[in-house]
């Protein structure tokens, strides 16, 4: 499987629902894996990097750090089941003060509550944690955040400086929801993980299946 433009990416994205960034899921796609090697990185509508911001902004997929440190996108139609799996339909309070959620990520989503759509540069020095020795504590914690679909990747940021890279931007998925026709959609758990399951049989190996099961806790 090859595809070499931008709207064959978003017709496998609506195909699979869950689609990796890189290669995540035994006997799965990614995108890495999909998409021409030559076109990566040009700057061209071809190029595999634009479409992964170009599809958030669309509204099609989110895109963050939902299983694990490494980055997917999500059909808008399967995020809030997907969502109200991971939370097990707790609200970021309760689980922080369950003890499911450190300080830090909490300090982090109350900023996003506040500040809406920020780069990840001005984030992360209103969070106090813009020093060198705590990009460790920062970038957990947002991963924190994204392993709970609390909050998406919403696009890029140029650098002030010319040789600079371009700064992340995150949101919180409740705000990136409400800007759909998904939004206010609530799912009890079970029903969550009713449909997550008939989607993913349809999509998945039984590899692939298992490796999302036990990621998304649907069995058992």
């Amino acid at each position: 499987m090859k595809i070499s433009n931008y709207h064959e990416f978003e017709r496998l994205v609506e195909e699979y629902k869950i689609l990796p960034f890189s290669d995540l899921v035994p006997d799965y796609p990614s995108l890495a894996a999909v998409a021409s090697n030559n076109n990566w990185h040009t700057g061209l509508e071809s190029d595999p990097w634009l479409w992964r911001v170009k599809i958030v902004k669309e509204g099609t997929s989110a895109y963050g750090k939902f299983f694990g440190t490494k980055a997917s996108f999500i059909h808008l139609s399967l995020f809030p089941q997907i969502k109200t799996v991971l939370t097990t339909g707790r609200t970021v309070k309760e689980r922080y003060h369950d003890g499911l959620l450190s300080q830090t990520a909490y300090r982090i989503y109350k900023i996003l509550t506040d500040q809406g759509n920020i780069d990840s540069r001005n984030l992360r020095k209103m969070a106090g944690l813009a020093a060198k020795e705590d990009k460790k504590e920062y970038e957990k914690s947002l991963n924190e955040l994204q392993n709970f679909c609390d909050i998406v990747i919403t696009g890029t940021k140029d650098s002030d400086n010319d040789s600079g890279w371009s700064s992340m931007c995150f949101e919180l998925s409740d705000y990136w929801l409400s800007n759909t026709q998904l939004s206010g959609t609530a799912l009890s758990l079970e029903t969550a993980k009713d449909q997550l399951k008939a989607q993913l049989t349809t999509t998945c190996t039984e590899r692939a299946y298992k490796y999302f099961a036990k990621k998304l806790r649907l069995e058992g």
